[in-house]
């Protein structure tokens, strides 16, 4: 009998060890207005322009993308660093704020950040408030974490004074993610990646 409770302790020591273990496990999603969407398809385009010159700038577009019952639902994130060519560290969310040397970046011709659903739903753009961590693991993973990022509707692009916060998104993601490269200007196009931007920028349009 004593035998049979000590075995049957140390089975529920080693339960609520896994339990715990696992619930600190990364759930590769993102929450948006009180729903779950599990990320189940990405890709990242690195974009370089003006390669070679002092005005080299590298642009990370990430997508993450929720495909459910033939719906499709994506949450892009533009990260850039001015003085720094590899994505790393946190970037903040800061609108359309000018000068902004690190930051995720809202919105420019080859790349967006926001929510976009399938229905013909708008794009919602990332506002003011929240920011993206940023890993590249020593195992050539990707680890990122998504802090209460604001996204909305803005009224007239480049002013921020007429930003409509429509919610926040969290989440995190770890594991692989296809990279493709791409020189703005040399006409490389045409990637299913590319081609997933260039639907999500006609939408801002």
């Amino acid at each position: 009998m004593k035998r049979n409770a000590l075995f049957l302790a140390g089975l529920l020591a080693l339960l609520t060890v896994f339990s715990c273990s696992k619930d600190r496990d990364p759930v590769n999603s993102f929450r948006y207005d009180g729903e779950d969407y599990l990320i189940n398809d990405l890709y990242l385009i690195e974009e370089v322009f003006s390669k070679g010159t002092p005005a080299e700038l590298h642009v990370f577009q990430f997508m993450f993308e929720n495909i459910s019952n033939g719906d499709t639902t994506m949450f892009a994130i533009a990260v850039l660093d001015e003085d720094v060519h590899t994505p790393g560290g946190n970037y903040p969310s800061l609108g359309f704020s000018e000068g902004a040397q690190r930051s995720i970046y809202p919105f420019d011709i080859f790349f967006v950040s926001g929510l976009s659903f399938d229905g013909g739903e708008s794009v919602y753009l990332t506002g003011d408030g929240g920011s993206v961590d940023v890993k590249v693991l020593s195992n050539g993973l990707y680890s990122l974490q998504f802090n209460d990022i604001s996204v909305g509707e803005y009224g007239s692009f480049g002013d921020n004074t007429s930003y409509e916060e429509m919610g926040t998104v969290s989440g995190a993601y770890e594991g692989a993610i296809h990279k493709e490269v791409e020189e703005i200007g040399n006409g490389i196009k045409g990637s299913v990646a590319h081609t997933r931007l260039n639907s999500l920028l006609e939408k801002v349009k």
